[in-house]
C-alpha cells in the first residue's frame, strides 16, 4: 500500500471516530436537556387512587410496572410483586405516583406502626367531623366532644358541654368508607361522600374516653399544626359559649 492510500485510510478512520464522538456528544446533550442524567430503571406506578390501609395484595391490580429514569426513580421504589406481601399502605397513594416501601408499614402489627403501650382504635366520622380528607396517616389531631343532657348538671344551662377531650393524638390510617355499590364496582377507588374511617394511636385510658365519647356524644376532630404542643381547654356550655 502506498503512502497516499495509507493516508486516505488513516484519514477515513479519523473522520469516523470524530463522527462517533459527535453522535455521543449530541445524544448526551439531548438527555441533559430532557433532564435525564442516568439510565432507566423499573418501578410500579399507581393507575388509580389507592386509599390508605389497602393491603399490597389488594392493590396489585391497580399498579403498572414502567421504565423510569434513574434520576427520578426513588431508591425505595418497590422492585418485585412479592416484596410487600402482607403489608398495608400507611397513607393514600395518588394515581400516577411511584410506589415506594416508605408508603407501607413494614412492622408486624397488622400493617400499622403502633407505639408501645398504645392501641390502634378506629372510629367512623362524617366528612366535616373528620376534617374532610385532610387528615392523613402521621398527622396529629385534637379530639373534641359535645355531651347533651348531662345527668350531673346542676342547671339546664350546664347540661350541654363541648370540650377538648384529647390533644395531639397520632393518626395511624385514614380510609374512606365505601358503600356496598362502590365496594363492588371498584374497591381501589375512594368514595367521594359519606364517612371516613380514622385509626388513632391511643393509650387504653385514652381509648376508653374516646369510645365513651363516640357512644354517648358527638365527636369532632381538629387537625393540629405540625410542631404544636398538646393543649387543654375549659370547655363551653350555654353560659360560656359567648364569653
Amino acid at each position: 500500500m502506498n503512502k497516499r492510500s495509507s493516508g486516505v485510510v488513516v484519514g477515513g478512520i479519523i473522520v469516523a471516530l470524530l463522527g462517533m464522538v459527535l453522535v455521543f456528544t449530541y445524544a448526551g446533550n439531548v438527555r441533559s436537556d430532557a433532564g435525564v442524567t442516568g439510565g432507566a430503571g423499573t418501578a410500579f406506578v399507581a393507575t388509580n387512587d389507592i386509599p390508605a390501609g389497602t393491603r399490597w395484595e389488594d392493590m396489585v391490580g391497580a399498579l403498572k410496572k414502567k421504565d423510569v429514569p434513574s434520576d427520578v426513580r426513588p431508591t425505595t421504589a418497590v422492585a418485585t410483586t412479592t416484596q410487600l406481601n402482607g403489608k398495608s399502605a400507611i397513607r393514600s397513594i395518588a394515581k400516577g405516583e411511584i410506589v415506594t416501601t416508605s408508603q407501607f408499614n413494614t412492622s408486624s402489627s397488622g400493617g400499622l406502626d403502633i407505639p408501645a403501650g398504645h392501641n390502634a382504635v378506629t372510629i367512623n366520622l362524617g366528612m366535616p367531623q373528620a376534617v374532610a380528607r385532610y387528615i392523613q396517616a402521621g398527622a396529629e389531631t385534637n379530639v373534641y366532644v359535645t355531651y347533651k343532657n348531662l345527668p350531673s348538671a346542676g342547671q339546664p344551662a350546664d347540661a350541654t358541654v363541648t370540650k377538648l377531650l384529647l390533644s395531639n393524638i397520632k393518626v395511624l390510617a385514614n380510609q374512606p368508607m365505601l358503600t356496598q355499590t362502590e365496594e363492588t364496582a371498584d374497591a381501589a377507588a375512594p368514595s367521594t361522600a359519606g364517612e371516613i374511617l380514622l385509626t388513632l394511636s391511643l393509650t387504653p385510658d385514652e381509648a376508653e374516653r374516646l369510645i365513651f365519647a363516640k357512644e354517648n356524644g358527638s365527636v369532632w376532630l381538629g387537625l393540629v399544626h405540625p410542631g404544636d404542643a398538646p393543649v387543654t381547654s375549659g370547655g363551653r356550655t350555654f353560659k360560656t359559649a359567648l364569653v
